[in-house]
């Protein structure tokens, strides 16, 4: 007769595992979908709602309750992501949303850039943290879920991280916004973002009167007036918002004759643009302004053979050496691999989580002990179920990543859930080998009289 002895500690003991899954559950769902970690960047969708969402109003006042959302880099030291116009090489970082019906995400509002010398060449772009802010707007359309009290809000990003070398990264993350009540957690991020951005300077419909942009041969002559007094005097980086215009890593020679800034900058070796409208940002001191400066005069002849950016060539060729050097190490025999996973297997049995599991092997062996076709038998279904189980779960894998998911092995133990779920499962194993209690006791007679006579 099989024994059953289930002391008092034991409910605790269960209750206490399951409270701790739930949580763990809980708090996967929660807050693993807003964080992207790469050695090189930590990426986090944040969100900014403190007068919550404006629902069921107008166009007029839902513009008066603000919600914005955003892409937080905080890049490793060295390392550094680009702006809405890369410079000489790089790409912009770019943001695509996925949103309920009637709602619609503006345009990044960039913060102003720093200029970034890399070699002979120049780049625009971030170090340290920066926040890309993004305004959404809730129109009339929008319909709230029936059971749901959020804005749900899905974003793929996608940014270019270099240092000498460059690595395309993305990520994928989901945020909840709730209806009701003040989204601020995250104001003061998004008050330095704010701040960071570059103010309109005086303009008429976009354009500053009385400034230009000259073409002279292979030189622009910037002639701009009505930028603020404080700026007098001083020496100003120059932004231009469209690419491949001005030669990056030049230093413009500029001068102050009293309320009018000018200067003058080569133009690209390769460039690629002509605009007629020169949208530029002007900063000094971490403060900037736009404005959109018409364009005077012949732009001459674009170079033929249009340049590429070195850092997205670099970056794929990079790649492109790392999956060519994958299968150099194909040519090893398949012994060689066969003793490697056998060596493997030994090494991980010395892995405290699999004593368990040894240790019933052996109860097994133990009470089988005269009889060697038990033993055949017992090894035969002990290594047809590791077969099948790891044939089941790398099919699970080959076809997660057929559907375009980014997994490797061992993808489950990624989730706090399975880990959970697996140090519940060794708990209460190991209650059962310490005699606390006996599973068998918990099934039917019939199967309880099988166990008895097969026990392991």
């Amino acid at each position: 007769m099989i024994r059953f002895r289930l002391p008092r500690i034991l409910f605790p003991a269960l209750i206490l595992i399951a409270g701790w899954v739930h949580s763990t559950l809980g708090w996967a769902q929660n807050s693993s979908k807003t964080v992207v970690t790469t050695p090189q960047v930590r990426a986090e969708l944040l969100a900014f709602a403190p007068q919550g969402v404006p629902v069921g109003l107008g166009e007029a006042a839902a513009a008066k309750q603000p919600v914005w959302v955003g892409l937080q880099l905080a890049h490793k030291p060295e390392w550094h992501t680009y702006w809405k116009n890369s410079g000489d090489s790089g790409l912009p970082t770019t943001l695509e949303w996925t949103l309920p019906p009637g709602v619609i995400a503006g345009d990044i509002a960039w913060p102003i850039p720093k200029k970034i010398p890399i070699g002979s060449l120049a780049n625009y772009g971030y170090e340290g943290t920066v926040l890309l802010p993004v305004p959404l707007t809730i129109t009339p359309d929008f319909k709230p879920p029936l059971t749901g009290h959020t804005l749900d809000i899905k974003l793929k990003a996608s940014w270019l991280v270099c240092r000498k070398e460059c690595i395309p990264e993305e990520g994928e993350f989901a945020l909840q916004i709730p209806l009701k009540g003040s989204t601020a957690l995250n104001g003061a991020a998004f008050e330095a973002a704010f701040k960071a951005q570059p103010r309109p300077a005086l303009t008429t419909q976009g354009i500053l009167p009385d400034s230009v942009v000259r073409i002279d041969g292979n030189l622009l002559r910037f002639s701009v007036q009505g930028l603020p007094v404080e700026l007098r005097g001083k020496t100003l980086d120059v932004f231009p918002e469209t690419p491949e215009v001005i030669e990056t890593a030049a230093t413009p020679k500029q001068a102050w004759n009293g309320a009018e800034w000018t200067a003058s900058i080569p133009l690209a070796p390769q460039r690629l643009n002509s605009p007629s409208l020169m949208p530029v940002v002007l900063a000094s001191n971490g403060q900037g302004w736009r404005a959109e400066l018409k364009v005077v005069g012949e732009w001459p002849k674009v170079a033929a053979g249009p340049g590429v950016s070195s850092a997205p060539d670099t970056a794929l060729k990079a790649n492109a050496a790392a999956t060519a050097a994958a299968p150099a190490g194909g040519s090893t025999s398949l012994m060689l691999v066969l003793l490697g996973a056998l060596l493997g297997g030994l090494i991980l049995n010395l892995m405290p989580c699999v004593f368990p599991v040894l240790a019933i092997k052996v109860v097994g062996f133990a009470r089988h002990a005269d009889d060697r076709r038990a033993h055949r038998l017992s090894g035969l279904a002990y290594t047809a179920g590791v077969i099948l189980s790891f044939t089941a779960l790398g099919a699970l894998l080959l076809a997660l990543r057929a559907a375009g998911e980014s997994l490797g092995w061992g993808f489950q133990l990624q989730s706090p859930g399975v880990v959970a779920a697996l140090a519940a499962l060794f708990t209460l194993i190991g209650l059962n080998l310490a005699g606390l209690f006996e599973f068998g006791s918990f099934l039917p007679s019939s199967v309880a009289s099988l166990q008895a006579r097969h026990p392991v």
